[in-house]
């Protein structure tokens, strides 16, 4: 299996060589401050396999915390990948910037102690396959 992706801008890009180590959504508070988000999703893969193919030179980075740093496109603002020395060997990418998502489904939620708590009816709400139309009548 072969993952690829980039940023909005496409000015970053990468791919990963091999299948991913997990998916899973993320419902820390920092991932909710990060991505301005409910939760976030990432696919963890080893840091062997991930490869920047080009753009390296537009990434900047953020550091989140004690052995945790962010990396992210300096033009468009993507969040590319996460590194984190609670994980080690692994390269923890944001589900958004994957170009084929078909096969990637997350197996997991994490930190859920921080978990907003609608989150777990999002699938009842109502669903439109584009945005919602402005409404025309007078109510």
């Amino acid at each position: 299996m072969e993952i690829s992706g980039s940023c909005l801008c496409n000015a970053v890009q990468f791919k990963v060589s091999g299948a991913p180590k997990s998916v899973v959504n993320c419902h820390c508070s920092i991932c909710r401050k990060q991505s301005g988000a409910p939760f976030s999703t990432y696919v963890a893969v080893p840091e062997s396999a991930f490869e920047i193919v080009a753009g390296a030179d537009s990434i900047s980075s953020f550091q989140i915390g004690e052995g945790a740093q962010k990396y992210f496109c300096k033009h468009c603002g993507s969040p590319i990948f996460n590194n984190n020395i609670r994980y080690p060997g692994l390269s923890i990418i944001y589900l958004g910037g994957i170009s084929d998502l078909m096969e990637i489904t997350p197996t997991a939620n994490i930190y859920c102690e921080s978990q907003l708590s609608w989150t777990s009816s999002i699938v009842g709400l109502r669903s439109f396959a584009q945005g919602i139309a402005k409404r025309t009548d007078p109510k």
